[in-house]
């Protein structure tokens, strides 16, 4: 597959146009009537189990805990494999809490357990609004309700069984260390559409050098960055591999599918392009087997790249690293979290006030979606009171957005 195989990709990029249709405020009737028939079926499940993809160890902020923890587990938190960026901070001397201790979930819901109404909104609050969460499941299923509605179910299902908001609670404190430091995947520049860049260096991910559990919480980790980023930029981003002087050390199937298991499953549209940057005889054989795992409608959205040039069809070559072919000067270097950055994660009273914000923007949300979905006529899209609500909740989101987890590289940076 070449850039020329998928010419309907080809033509936005070439046209710099972003694709519109199907998203808020550009839905046909038809389109708005399946977004109208999927709104009354969905936050109406049980508790489900939270068996947390988080880090497990350590919770709390009491000091002398921590030093007994790290005393009884010293092995285990020097251990290069394991090693999370929280342990390096600590065996380095930092030992001041980045993050409460304590985990408290959203809508007084039990750390063991989420209710899938709660986990709903909160994944809702990873978009625009909880209309373009649900319209990226419909578009993924080429619009149809039942097939959207059961992807709903096992993204929401896995967010609330593997605990994604602890885990964001966390932050880079429960990741390993090496991956960080070396820059597995990082952010730089804007394509040709204005969507993020995230590039992920297969060369530098060696299966080996980690013990098991890692690949599970960072790929679930930097999918979650990347929406929290995207939020602002069109709700897309764009991923590349650059494949440059890997070889069969790097080759991680089971990194690969499981990134692809959970874009597949609970961020289908986040990528506005998937680009390989590869020209190897290696890569072919990896590919049978790659390509076989995508989503369909992911899949219309892949290329391969061979050169700067077939690169240059999706981003600019100011906006290509230099180490790519590209002229932007960019030195990948992490920098470790601290406290002051996290400091609103302190501030009980004004979270719980921030929290009882949104629960109200999410009740405002409920009754005026319900009177949109028993109005016959679907021409207008969104009525006032129900575009006001909206704004509500996506104010209130923000607000209470430092309150429930940790910044990350890219905030860190800036």
């Amino acid at each position: 597959m070449t850039t020329l195989d998928n010419p309907d990709i080809s033509e936005s990029y070439k046209s710099t146009t972003r694709p519109l249709d199907g998203t808020l405020s550009h839905l046909t009737e038809a389109q708005q009537q399946a977004l109208k028939d999927l709104w009354p079926i969905k936050v109406t499940r049980d508790q489900v189990k939270a068996t947390h993809l988080s880090v497990a160890g350590i919770s709390t902020s009491d000091a002398q805990a921590v030093d007994e923890w790290y005393a009884a587990n010293k092995k285990i938190a020097s251990d290069p494999k394991l090693q999370t960026v929280q342990d390096k901070m600590y065996l380095s001397g930092e030992r001041e809490a980045v993050v409460p201790g304590k985990f408290k979930p959203l809508f007084s819901d039990d750390r063991g357990t989420r209710l899938f109404a709660n986990t709903f909104w909160q994944a809702c609050m990873l978009h625009e609004s909880p209309d373009a969460y649900l319209l990226g499941f419909l578009r993924a299923s080429v619009w149809k309700v039942d097939q959207a509605f059961n992807r709903v179910v096992v993204s929401v299902g896995w967010r609330a069984a593997q605990a994604i908001d602890e885990l964001m609670w966390e932050g880079e404190l429960g990741m390993h260390d090496k991956l960080l430091n070396d820059g597995v995947l990082f952010r730089t520049g804007y394509d040709k559409l204005g969507y993020p860049i995230n590039i992920i260096r297969v060369k530098l991910n060696i299966p080996k050098e980690r013990g098991d559990g890692v690949v599970e919480r960072y790929a679930a980790f930097a999918l979650e960055q990347t929406s929290i980023i995207a939020r602002d930029n069109g709700e897309r981003a764009t991923l590349v591999y650059d494949f440059d002087g890997f070889g069969l050390g790097n080759v991680d199937k089971g990194f690969i599918k499981t990134l692809l298991t959970f874009i597949n499953d609970s961020y289908p549209q986040l990528f506005s392009a998937t680009i390989q940057y590869v020209d190897s005889w290696l890569f072919s054989g990896l590919w049978k087997v790659i390509s076989g795992w995508l989503d369909p409608q992911i899949a219309k959205r892949t290329v391969i790249s061979k050169n700067i040039d077939q690169l240059e069809n999706f981003i600019d070559r100011d906006q290509i690293i230099t180490r790519m072919g590209g002229s932007m000067d960019y030195t990948y270097k992490y920098v470790y979290p601290t406290k002051q950055e996290n400091i609103k994660m302190f501030d009980t009273k004004s979270r719980l006030r921030a929290e009882s914000v949104l629960k109200l923007a999410v009740d405002a949300i409920l009754q005026t979606t319900k009177d949109w979905v028993a109005k016959p006529d679907v021409a207008g899209y969104i009525d006032q009171p129900r575009a006001q609500a909206t704004d509500a909740f996506r104010s209130a989101t923000l607000a209470l957005d430092p309150y429930i987890r940790a910044r990350f590289l890219t905030e860190r940076t800036a």
